[in-house]
């Protein structure tokens, strides 16, 4: 796969390829936007392009040695580094250290591709920051985040930062083509968002179900049932703003058809005529639910956290 075979980031693409006809490739980038759009897959491209023996209208060949072993994830000079139990710790930042502060054993770039990269602890994020201050030279990382506001800004000013958007309905649908049940078709699309990631990697129809079920036992003011992990209470919030989306949506046109989770919202604010104070609530939810997303990942005690979320709920009910 090369970059003429990523679809939907066209404005991205046209970024990275016109820094490198210039021959103005920053040492540190970073690809932000939501999950599954293509950013990491936009990474691994980037090295083989800078490691390629074609390089074919600044692209790579992807099918020289050096295409192959990155390919392969074999590239002595290429490093994908991930978080482990939903953390990237100081002792993967100094093996980034360590690889980059070695020649290139190939000859081309040494990359470093840092997946979730928001996932950072404080100690790695000041460990790191020196690595950026101070880039190796014939050096190139990338970080990846579909959260970037949850890096430091130190990080974040020292990277050139290229936004991937999510793919157009259209686009989405025919990649997603014969890749999903036809029966939930619609569903899956309206909620994967413009997202072909998760779309080929979730059961949205059970996502759905598995949120409405918390989501009356939050009407209920039920508390014996909770999230069981913080991807479960990041997956459920992301879930909860597309209810507020529904809501408001439904207050203002009365069309059902346009809803994405369906009757998901049919207990929770979707009565009555005209505009009222139901659309301003919606908003302040929609607002007090993001300031919880902002600190999921500081390990938030699950009781204290479903208990204001539900009364965050129940206010637009």
């Amino acid at each position: 796969m090369a970059f003429g075979d990523i679809i939907g980031q066209e404005r991205a693409l046209k970024i990275i390829q016109g820094m490198l006809r210039r021959g103005r490739l920053p040492s540190a980038l970073l690809f932000s936007g939501d999950d599954g759009i293509g950013k990491k897959l936009t990474a691994v491209n980037l090295a083989k392009t800078v490691n390629c023996a074609g390089q074919p209208d600044f692209d790579c060949c992807d099918t020289c040695p050096s295409c192959r072993k990155i390919n392969a994830e074999t590239h002595p000079d290429v490093k994908v580094v991930l978080p482990e139990k939903d953390e990237l710790r100081v002792d993967a930042i100094r093996a980034i250290e360590e690889s980059l502060s070695f020649k290139s054993f190939e000859g081309g770039q040494k990359v470093v591709i840092m997946d979730d990269a928001d996932f950072m602890n404080v100690y790695a994020a000041n460990a790191f920051l020196k690595t950026l201050e101070e880039p190796p030279a014939d050096s190139l990382i990338i970080l990846v985040s579909s959260n970037p506001d949850g890096l430091p800004d130190t990080i974040r000013s020292r990277c050139t930062n290229i936004r991937f958007n999510p793919l157009p309905a259209e686009k989405c649908s025919n990649m997603l083509a014969g890749r999903i049940n036809p029966e939930n078709e619609a569903l899956v699309l309206s909620l994967a968002m413009g997202r072909p990631g998760p779309a080929l990697s979730r059961n949205f129809a059970g996502d759905r179900d598995w949120f409405m079920k918390l989501l009356h036992s939050m009407l209920r003011g039920e508390t014996k049932e909770t999230w069981a992990d913080r991807t479960e209470m990041k997956a459920w919030l992301d879930m909860a703003d597309i209810l507020l989306r529904d809501i408001a949506v439904f207050r203002i046109t009365k069309r059902g058809s346009d809803l994405v989770l369906g009757e998901a919202g049919g207990s929770c604010g979707m009565e009555g005529n005209g505009p009222d104070p139901v659309l301003k609530s919606v908003m302040d939810a929609y607002e007090g639910l993001s300031g919880v997303k902002a600190f999921v990942d500081f390990n938030l005690n699950k009781s204290i956290t479903w208990n204001y979320v539900s009364g965050i709920i129940r206010s637009i009910s």
